[in-house]
């Protein structure tokens, strides 16, 4: 198991992709500590990984919220004694964040929906874990992009810009933790048409276009999955990894290249 004992923290854990990193991390010896804002999902979600032989803990947290995220990760550190691995799953719903929608429709306040909201949560759990991580002399923090940020996507100008800010927030955040062992790195995923995000971004997408959009397949012939980004986040966390840092890993089939 690459992550033996490691503890890890998982922010927005009940979400598709979150859960999956959870459930993947703990299924590879890591200590999970979920955080969401729904306590029933959040212990289902416990209960499920402890079923599986996991060892999983739970809290409600806003990680919009610093006061929230900065006294948890204080929390879990004097529990654990130190924090190994920090995940940010954040996301919504595209009709909560303004996405897709054309520019001429959008205006400066939507947005910014998702820079705020996603941006600013992978932000402050990344610092608040980060910190600590710089005390105890190493750790690895995932950020969670997509591949909109190496398309010409139309409609959906907030939430690329969010995810191009969060590859450049990556790479920074590499160069400031780095000389204390701390690596920073990012998943980018393409579209993985089990979750409710992309279902309702298609479907958005067909209403204002008028029809579904062309998609040409990959040259593995189909869409990733969430166990797929969810391996690369594991991976990424473990010391398998401890040569990389500030790197944006690109899960997508081989549909994009660069």
């Amino acid at each position: 198991m690459i992550l033996e004992s490691k503890q890890a923290l998982v922010f927005a854990a009940t979400g598709a992709i979150a859960s999956g990193v959870a459930r993947t991390f703990a299924r590879e010896g890591a200590h999970v500590w979920l955080s969401g804002r729904n306590g029933a999902a959040l212990e289902e979600l416990a209960g499920s990984i402890r079923a599986a032989g996991g060892v999983a803990h739970f809290e409600v947290v806003d990680a919009t919220n610093q006061t929230d995220v900065d006294e948890y990760v204080a929390r879990v550190a004097e529990q654990a004694s130190r924090i190994d691995v920090v995940f940010n799953g954040i996301g919504g719903r595209p009709a909560d964040l303004g996405y897709p929608e054309p520019v001429a429709r959008l205006s400066l306040e939507q947005f910014m929906l998702p820079l705020q909201h996603i941006l600013g949560s992978t932000y402050l759990t990344a610092r608040a874990a980060g910190m600590q991580m710089m005390r105890q002399g190493g750790g690895s923090i995932i950020t969670l992009s997509a591949t909109l940020t190496g398309m010409t996507a139309p409609n959906m100008a907030n939430i690329t810009a969010t995810c191009g800010a969060i590859e450049a927030l990556t790479r920074s955040l590499a160069g400031e933790f780095g000389p204390a062992g701390v690596r920073v790195n990012c998943v980018r995923g393409s579209a993985m048409p089990e979750t409710r995000t992309i279902q309702e971004t298609f479907a958005g997408q067909t209403e204002i276009l008028g029809a579904p959009a062309p998609i040409l397949p990959p040259p593995l012939g189909r869409p990733i999955t969430v166990a797929e980004t969810a391996a690369t986040a594991a991976f990424l966390a473990s010391d398998l990894a401890s040569g990389m840092t500030g790197q944006v890993v690109t899960v997508c089939a081989g549909q994009f290249v660069g």
